[in-house]
């Protein structure tokens, strides 16, 4: 590919206006290096012949929607997944500010939705959010799969723009700066879904992880998923209408899902990793 010649006074442009829309933390990716993610199911590229440049950002959760309790239905839901959904709606809204202020420098650019679509084959969105947000500077990819800052570690939800202004990329420079590699969430999750043997993205089990996202956990009250569930290929979701006959009370759960979209019954990872709950204890004292 030719060389670009990146506008930094732009990028700083662009910067500014992403964190005076609401976003928490931007940063730049350079499209070419998000090709072929082995995170995501598609490339930038594809999305738009001519990107140059992707617009990363975060919002931060409220520390105390991931302190509630989760067990109980009804706070999780009306605490933690009713937040997760109004911050969605809030990167999105951020996104289409982004992407209309490019418009109006004469430069292509296209919001990705932050939660949808998936390749349920894979639980992977459009575009790998970890991975451009890992190119970008924001944080890094942790041993949990989630996606860390060091500000705020895994309490974040993402989004990106697609664009093709020449933004000048800030590169992953927080690789192996933000994950503790303390091992909490393998040691801590309840399926055993992360392995402490290798790392991201191999070291991680989604049919484990569903047992628990989906609810089957907390339904059937089994911390090990049975065994032709983990097995299941290309992935547990096969393993639905059987497990539906044999706990028909699952129909509650999967109407809440289908209602209220990206609704995983289990985020234990997400709040007892050790940089969040480091950067929630520092607030707490400044406050």
């Amino acid at each position: 590919m030719y060389a670009i010649e990146w506008d930094e006074a732009l990028t700083q442009e662009v910067k500014k206006f992403a964190i005076d829309a609401g976003a928490d933390k931007v940063g730049i990716a350079e499209s070419e290096l998000a090709e072929s993610s082995p995170h995501g199911h598609c490339s930038p590229s594809k999305i738009m012949k001519d990107a140059k440049a992707i617009v990363a950002f975060c919002l931060k959760y409220p520390d105390a929607a991931l302190e509630c309790d989760m067990s109980d239905d009804l706070i999780h839901g009306g605490v933690f997944i009713a937040t997760q959904r109004a911050m969605n709606d809030e990167l999105m809204r951020i996104s289409l500010k982004i992407t209309k202020f490019l418009e109006n420098k004469r430069y292509d650019a296209a919001p990705l939705a932050p939660d949808i679509p998936r390749d349920e084959m894979r639980w992977a969105g459009t575009i790998s959010l970890r991975y451009i947000a890992q190119l970008a500077g924001l944080g890094e990819i942790g041993i949990s799969n989630l996606f860390l800052t060091p500000e705020w570690g895994p309490r974040i939800q993402l989004a990106c723009v697609v664009t093709s202004a020449p933004l000048k990329p800030d590169g992953p420079q927080l690789l192996g700066k933000v994950c503790k590699k303390c091992f909490d969430c393998a040691e801590l999750c309840p399926t055993r879904a992360i392995s402490r043997e290798k790392y991201p993205p191999y070291n991680f089990s989604l049919n484990r992880c569903f047992w628990a996202s989906l609810g089957w956990r907390r339904l059937t009250r089994l911390e090990e998923p049975p065994k032709d569930w983990v097995d299941a290929k290309p992935n547990a979701l096969i393993m639905v209408p059987a497990y539906s006959k044999k706990y028909p009370q699952i129909k509650t759960y999967q109407e809440w899902h289908e209602r209220l979209g990206d609704f995983p019954y289990c985020a234990i990872c997400m709040a007892l990793c050790r940089v969040g709950k480091e950067s929630a204890r520092k607030t707490q004292k400044e406050g």
